[in-house]
């Protein structure tokens, strides 16, 4: 049974602009480790899965500059959304071209944007979740134990381990998943984390044959699309099919559509620092410890007198004077100032630039 990889890198990471823009997309920030978010998960699975068998589901909005940062892969690896609809349809677009190519496989999902220290580790992770789902069809989603009650992540509970109900929870242990929560309140945070609750790392291994029979049972509205798309596959009217399908489903993530409906979860603990990287805290939390005031810095400049500040500026020496719990972004000449936490407000920009047709900007 060949084994897959699928990097869903569709997101043009409303939450980091600046730094993230139509023309260098999340996927391509070289954070943290100097290379292009994308191509650090393409390593991740080039020690699991064959490159010819390596897939990116982006959308054309980003396709160019997320394909320059991963030219080594043949362009018809790379599939091309008309519009994102969220990773539900990623992934089911993804498994209808995987089985065109393979009557089953089993199937790896990442995200391009996260962060995971041990590579190795990861990669050694992945191996067994493949043997497991060869032979029993399971969906493996990754937990990692949380660093702190963070309420910005989804948390899974674990049941009993999936070789019998004395098997004792740890790092590598499959267990039954018996709920998902997404971002909690930080009470409730603080109660999963003293009962041994994992964070969702948003990693998924799967039989291709298993995901498509669940999103017949659970989203058949998409089921039909991935029919109809099937059916135009390698013929003129593929493009066409595809957008005209893609316009009328539902924006819902694979998470809430899918993954949170099923009987045959498990879940398997990952034991290495690992972060998304959704935000600008999240990104300095990895790169920059705060000094003694809190101050976090990517960049040129200093604090006088201020506290809990994250700057990070590409080009230019930025000052912060009695300033306390904000964000300062800088880049091509495009500066953002805001509070900490304000991660939808930013996303709100973004849609407020669009919508004075400040493009130019984006």
């Amino acid at each position: 049974m060949n084994v897959y990889g699928v990097i869903i890198a569709g997101g043009q990471g409303k939450r980091l602009w600046p730094l993230s823009r139509t023309a260098r997309p999340k996927p391509v920030l070289a954070v943290p480790k100097g290379l292009p978010l994308i191509r650090q998960a393409l390593g991740r699975l080039g020690q699991v899965v064959e490159s010819r068998n390596i897939m990116v589901v982006t959308n054309e909005e980003v396709f160019a500059p997320t394909y320059d940062a991963i030219r080594e892969l043949p362009v018809e690896n790379v599939i091309s959304e008309p519009i994102s609809k969220n990773t539900a349809a990623a992934i089911g677009l993804a498994c209808v071209h995987i089985l065109a190519k393979e009557k089953d496989a089993v199937v790896i999902v990442t995200p391009s944007d996260h962060y995971i220290k041990d590579e190795g580790q990861f990669a050694r992770l992945l191996k067994r979740a493949v043997g497991t789902c060869s032979e029993s069809d399971v969906v493996i989603v990754f937990g990692v134990k949380p660093r702190g009650p963070s309420t910005n992540y989804g948390y899974i509970a674990r049941g009993e381990g999936l070789e019998g109900p004395d098997v004792q929870k740890g790092a590598h242990a499959l267990c039954r998943v018996t709920g998902f929560t997404e971002k909690p309140s930080r009470e409730r945070a603080e109660q999963f984390i003293s009962e041994g609750y994992l964070w969702n790392a948003g990693v998924f291994v799967f039989r291709a044959s298993t995901m498509i029979a669940a999103i017949r049972k659970h989203l058949p509205e998409l089921a039909s699309a991935l029919d109809t798309i099937k059916q135009h596959m390698k013929g003129p009217y593929e493009r066409k099919t595809i957008k005209e399908e893609y316009a009328r489903l539902s924006d819902i993530s694979v998470d809430k559509g899918i993954i949170e409906r099923l009987d045959n979860m498990v879940v398997m603990e990952m034991d290495t620092e690992w972060a998304d990287l959704g935000s600008f805290e999240q990104i300095a939390d990895i790169m920059v410890p705060g000094d003694e005031n809190g101050n976090q810095r990517i960049g040129s400049g200093f604090d006088l007198n201020s506290t809990d500040t994250l700057v990070i500026s590409e080009d230019s020496l930025v000052v912060t004077a009695d300033v306390h719990d904000i964000i300062v972004v800088v880049s091509e000449g495009r500066v953002l100032i805001a509070r900490k936490g304000s991660d939808n407000t930013i996303s709100a920009v973004v849609s407020r630039l669009k919508a004075d047709g400040l493009k130019e900007y984006l």
